[in-house]
């Protein structure tokens, strides 16, 4: 999926007509103006070319970590509609029943008093059962039990396509005991000292009888595991190979291979026949290997500090601080939190996603116009299959495969339009007083829809996203691309603008999603989303070779090239084919060549916390918005014709450096 990303950026002063200082605002326009930089060769940084205005001209609100013009102002628009519905929402009358789930769940959050007893309710009733626990044996089967509400610790069950047949659906098994974002993040000693304090803090929140002594010898505990534990815990990079690897095995083995995780009481709510996938094994084998080591105390303490860690909020407003203060100095949180209308408004998004999106999406867009948005897939779709027609490395066979592919992939554009593909939470009654059973009552119900996935042939109709999001996805399983109405707003796409433009723009975001058919990970699912190598011993080496040489090039500016390479792939594919399919034979005005190139640019740009952009570097497989634009551009020779760059500028590369993909 696409992510916003961006670095630190330079602040410059924006040209006025007075040449004066332009204050910078967080006000969210209509539609952006993004103009260009005549201070700065487009052939020397195309970012600061095209971005570097709009940036300068932007004040981060206090209460935000990242503002990606692309994302963010289509956000902020349509959550100001989301937060203005549920302000008026407890008002309506005859609400059906999936409106008042909405309007349920977001009058338990707002009122702060009641919010703050469900929570301390919730909290002493996870004391008292994980209080009478006398054995390990006994903590594993009550975590085996809290599944349908979510408050399991050894074993997280969902569904997930068979990699053989995905129109069948197997059990996937995941967990994991690292709680900072990145294995790095425990080598600071910084860090881990301020880390140990909010643990500490947690515990004396939770028992505010306990000595802070026991409290900081139980905090030690919990983070020497977790540094325990990450020592075979794949770091980001090989975590993301691991979707693309075959890793099944039978109920059987498994109840074999980890006897104290007594995954029997797991499995009773599958179908004997049921396979399960387990990418990450490496959690297992260390809770298999741990449970009897380390004491039974501080496998109970872990649990509290799963549970409940992200409970404590209203109630506990000392500890809420100390860890609001804890993400803002090392992961670049924002300075303060959004006030409360907001962040209920957002937890109803969160959990009733296309719930709310249906409610709202034909008063935010009526009579939306798909005629273009279908023409810009069309001409997508046909560069794609030209490129494969005419690559000149690749099989006779492996062509025919990834032809098949392509031309099979489904589109699925705007919006769901009927239930199925909608793929809504199942109905239930939730509490205007009780927050956290409301919690409770939501996990139940997405456990029951996890079960009926697993019994049932896969849905492949389902959208993955809400029509509102602004964001868009391929899936290899499925073999199909998503592209919600949310995304489809300026800069993304240009209802007024002409077919380059939005090829440029929404373009190269199809033949991105697209491409990540044929990346590295893609291309290892065929046509019918089955797990199945298609190439051959030599395109894979061919494949793998042109793999390596973007990895060198974003490792040189500070990237994991490894973590981000399925990512700079998709952009390569995508803004490679959106340009030919603009410019079939590389033919058409210069103009417009500058203009297509102008409106992917503009996709990136972006104004982030610095701390926050080091975070994402170290954990997202997205690029930062500026090499997102600048290294993307040293690919594409269009570019540099459009802009006379001569050999030697910072946007051009030699021709012997110069990937292409496909």
């Amino acid at each position: 999926m696409i992510k916003s990303l961006a670095l630190a950026l330079t602040i410059l002063l924006a040209f006025q007509t007075q040449a004066a200082p332009k204050k910078p605002s967080s006000k969210i326009p209509e539609k952006r103006e993004f103009p260009l930089n005549p201070a700065v060769s487009p052939c020397e940084d195309f970012h600061k070319y095209v971005c570097s205005e709009a940036e300068a001209s932007f004040k981060l609100r206090d209460d935000r970590s990242i503002h990606t013009f692309s994302f963010s102002d289509s956000q902020e628009r349509i959550l100001e509609e989301k937060k203005a519905f549920m302000k008026k929402l407890p008002t309506e009358k005859d609400l059906s029943a999936r409106s008042m789930q909405l309007k349920d769940l977001y009058l338990s959050c707002m009122n702060g008093p009641q919010k703050a007893r469900s929570e301390k309710a919730e909290v002493e009733r996870m004391k008292k059962e994980i209080g009478k626990i006398e054995t390990v044996r006994e903590l594993v089967q009550y975590s085996n039990k809290a599944l349908p509400i979510g408050d399991q610790l050894f074993t997280n069950l969902y569904g997930n396509n068979n990699q053989d047949d995905s129109n069948k659906v197997d059990a996937l098994l995941m967990s994991k005991f690292m709680y900072l974002p990145d294995h790095k993040y425990y080598e600071d000693p910084k860090l881990m000292a301020d880390y140990q304090k909010l643990l500490t803090q947690f515990f004396q929140a939770i028992d505010p009888k306990i000595k802070k002594k026991v409290a900081k010898e139980k905090a030690t505990a919990l983070i020497d595991l977790q540094k325990e534990f990450i020592k075979t815990y794949p770091i980001a990079s090989a975590r993301r190979q691991r979707w693309s690897e075959k890793r099944i095995s039978t109920q059987a083995d498994l109840i074999k291979k980890y006897p104290v995780l007594q995954l029997q009481d797991v499995f009773s709510h599958l179908t004997p026949e049921t396979l399960v996938s387990m990418p990450i094994p490496e959690t297992f084998d260390f809770e298999a290997k741990q449970l009897d080591v380390l004491p039974l105390q501080t496998w109970k303490d872990l649990y509290l500090f799963n549970s409940l860690y992200d409970v404590l909020d209203d109630g506990y407003q000392k500890f809420y601080k100390t860890r609001f203060a804890f993400n803002q100095k090392y992961f670049g949180g924002p300075t303060r939190r959004p006030d409360r209308q907001e962040r209920c408004t957002s937890l109803v998004t969160e959990h009733f996603t296309k719930e709310l999106d249906a409610a709202l999406i034909d008063r935010l867009f009526p009579n939306f116009d798909e005629t273009k948005i279908h023409e810009v897939g069309k001409r997508i779709r046909v560069s794609i299959l030209e490129g494969i027609k005419t690559n000149n490395w690749l099989s006779k066979e492996a062509k025919k495969e990834a032809t098949n592919k392509i031309e099979t992939a489904r589109l699925q554009l705007v919006k769901p339009h009927n239930d199925r593909e909608w793929d809504f939470v199942p109905q239930r009654t939730y509490s205007q007083t009780d927050f956290n059973k409301n919690m409770q009552t939501y996990n139940g119900a997405q456990w029951e829809k996890n079960l009926k996935e697993l019994h049932e042939p896969a849905n492949k109709d389902a959208w993955g996203m809400g029509p509102l999001t602004i964001n868009a996805y391929y899936s290899p399983s499925e073999n199909k691309f998503v592209l919600p109405m949310g995304i489809l707003q300026y800069p993304f796409y240009n209802k007024d603008g002409d077919i380059i433009e939005n090829l440029g723009a929404v373009g190269a975001v199809i033949g991105h999603e697209l491409g990540h058919g044929v990346d590295d990970q893609g291309s290892k699912f065929d046509s019918k989303g089955g797990l199945r190598q298609w190439m051959t011993m030599k395109d894979l080496a061919e494949f793998s070779r042109r793999g390596e040489k973007m990895i060198d090039q974003f490792n040189k500016i500070g990237h994991d090239g490894k973590l981000t390479l399925g990512e700079n792939a998709a952009d390569l594919v995508g803004l490679s084919f959106a340009y030919h399919a603009a410019f079939p034979k590389n033919e058409g005005k210069l103009e417009d060549k500058k203009k297509f190139f102008v409106a992917y640019a503009r996709v990136w740009c972006s104004v982030v916390r610095p701390d926050f952009a080091a975070m994402l570097l170290k954990s997202d497989p997205h690029s930062a918005g500026f090499a997102r634009i600048n290294e993307q551009m040293k690919h594409q020779k269009g570019f540099a014709e459009a802009y006379s760059c001569k050999p030697g500028d910072k946007m051009t590369l030699p021709e012997s450096e110069i990937i292409k993909i496909w």
